[in-house]
């Protein structure tokens, strides 16, 4: 009788609504952004395991102003370059690069990407030279103790002050400005440094200049 009864048992109650899991940001560049292109996987990541001819061309590029590191198809056809720069709906309207892949972090980076990216954006801070030099003539304590000055590479309690006390006297008009009333002698080299370490993104608290966090 009892195998009889388990035949007319209604099977265990299910949820309705299963939680699921939160769904990852669908990452994208917008089409004014300007991008410099590191490097070029034609025949994609050497890791994947698959034959070379099914695997998905890759650029790995680097956005401005807002300092962000993607991956992007690409045509494979195109006469795409590295370190060729433009807008991305340029690059889309001429059909070298395609839809953005994922955005990726400094470890992801090719060695070609690692060894051009900082000459490549000690050249293109240079033309936002403007928006750093607010940085400089404005930046202001995150902390009681720890002032945002003092997140560039090299700069100490010493040279902040000694930026405050010339910005007091008179705003930096330009990075030479800078160079020319401190010992501070590469402005341009040092805010590149901060923004490799921001992309690297290990032991990093504060973000400056990458947008890179908060576009997750």
């Amino acid at each position: 009788m009892e195998r009889n009864r388990d035949r007319y048992r209604r099977p265990p109650h299910k949820p309705k609504y299963q939680r699921r899991e939160p769904r990852k940001k669908k990452q994208f560049i917008k089409k004014f952004r300007e991008l410099v292109i590191l490097d070029i996987l034609l025949h994609g990541h050497p890791e994947e395991d698959k034959p070379s001819w099914s695997k998905t061309p890759i650029a790995q590029v680097l956005t401005f102003p807002d300092f962000v590191l993607y991956e992007v198809k690409c045509n494979r056809d195109s006469e795409i370059k590295i370190q060729e720069k433009n807008t991305y709906e340029v690059f889309l309207i001429q059909n070298k690069l395609k839809e953005v892949l994922k955005k990726i972090d400094y470890k992801d980076l090719t060695n070609t990407s690692k060894a051009l990216i900082q000459p490549i954006l000690e050249k293109e801070i240079l033309n936002y030279e403007e928006e750093f030099l607010n940085f400089f003539n404005n930046s202001t304590s995150i902390t009681p103790r720890m002032h945002s000055l003092k997140l560039l590479p090299g700069i100490g309690q010493k040279h902040m002050w000694e930026l405050i006390e010339a910005r007091n006297r008179q705003k930096f008009t330009t990075f030479q400005d800078i160079t020319d009333r401190t010992s501070l002698s590469h402005p341009a080299k040092q805010l590149a440094q901060r923004i490799i370490k921001e992309l690297q993104r290990e032991g990093i608290k504060y973000y400056l200049f990458s947008k890179t966090r908060r576009y997750e």
